[in-house]
């Protein structure tokens, strides 16, 4: 079963430095997030805001990568940029959460060249993740909000056509909706879409989940089940 790390978790968040423990550890699996800078630079952020990490209030649209640099992560860790993550980790497989509109053309124009076959890209977005596959019909997508509820209501039929590879990588349940059903779980297996559940953090969540068709979780405590 694939284990994932949750932007890094438990280390320092989305720093290069706790992938970099991940990876040392046998986690080869990365889950992040990213925003852009006001000068186009993926960087790595769950939050669109820099005031949980560093306790200033600014957003990480409006200012350039090299203002963002002189706020440090919990006063100890640099911003880690996509660029840097990739190219530090070229075996991991990397699971790109892109947190807002504004870094759709930036990442388009990151991807140009690359071979994003170990990418995973998602959104909570469905127009984001619909732009990001006219562009690159082959790469490896999540499915959309509306995709899981399709198909966790039976309507799987209804899903549009589609070239690339798909992912669900999916919690347990999605507005009220119970997403890890049996219909789910076949419908998945039958068109070859990988089931990853998050956010998984205890074993006895992960006992919920056995004898379920999926093929790994995503974590913020990967110790415990390595």
């Amino acid at each position: 079963m694939q284990i994932w790390t949750h932007r890094g978790n438990p280390g320092p968040e989305n720093t290069i430095e706790a992938f970099g423990r991940a990876w040392e550890d046998g986690v080869h699996f990365f889950e992040t997030d990213v925003h852009s800078t006001s000068d186009g630079v993926l960087v790595l952020s769950h939050d669109p805001s820099i005031l949980r990490l560093t306790g200033v209030d600014r957003d990480i649209r409006d200012i350039t990568l090299e203002e963002l640099h002189t706020f440090r992560i919990e006063n100890s860790y640099n911003w880690t940029t996509l660029d840097e993550l990739c190219d530090g980790f070229p075996l991991a497989t990397i699971s790109i959460d892109l947190k807002s509109e504004e870094t759709v053309d930036p990442f388009l124009e990151w991807a140009k060249g690359r071979d994003l076959e170990r990418f995973v890209i998602g959104s909570f977005t469905s127009k984001t993740i619909r732009k990001v596959r006219r562009h690159y019909p082959r790469a490896r997508t999540a499915l959309t909000s509306i995709e899981v509820l399709l198909i966790a209501w039976g309507l799987g039929n209804l899903l549009p056509s589609h070239s690339g590879q798909r992912m669900a990588m999916v919690p347990t349940s999605f507005k009220g909706v119970k997403v890890l059903t049996r219909r789910f779980e076949r419908f998945c297996q039958a068109k070859k879409i990988p089931i990853i559940v998050w956010t998984i953090n205890t074993k006895e969540e992960l006992m919920e989940l056995e004898g379920k068709r999926i093929s790994g979780i995503v974590t913020d405590n990967y110790i415990d089940f390595i």
